[in-house]
């Protein structure tokens, strides 16, 4: 059972290393990142581009796996930034990822919405502005 286990362990670090998928935009100059997939990445666009003409620099990283989480990648956009927001259209499923990402070195918030409801992109920037 030990060598079954090992062999796994060696088929996961290689899906690790091989299939790990994500986008991420506006990063370049950003001082603030929102980290968030699905549906509500594009809400996250749009809240950036609202933002920016509030003169918040904003950026988004975007999983597009969420196994295996593009961990490494995360650590290195977060590199001195003030702070990232993650949004979700759930109760925080990703934050996990994204706090073991970053290894309490960056501040890490949620902005969620529950039960079907879509945020608005004017709340994710309102979120950005009280929470950091």
């Amino acid at each position: 059972m030990e060598q079954r286990n090992l062999a796994l362990q060696r088929k996961y670090e290689e899906i690790q290393k091989a299939e790990v998928r994500y986008d991420s935009q506006r990063l370049e100059d950003a001082e603030l990142v929102i980290v968030s997939f699905g549906s509500a990445s594009r809400i996250a666009e749009k809240a950036i581009e609202l933002a920016r003409e509030d003169g918040l620099k904003v950026g988004l990283f975007r999983p597009i796996t969420l196994w295996p989480f593009p961990l490494t990648q995360l650590q290195e956009v977060a590199k001195g930034k003030k702070g990232i927001l993650v949004v979700e259209i759930n109760a925080g499923q990703m934050i996990d990822d994204v706090r073991l990402a970053v290894n309490g070195k960056e501040q890490v918030e949620h902005f969620g919405r529950l039960g079907g409801i879509v945020p608005e992109p004017e709340e994710i920037v309102k979120a950005l502005k009280e929470k950091f």
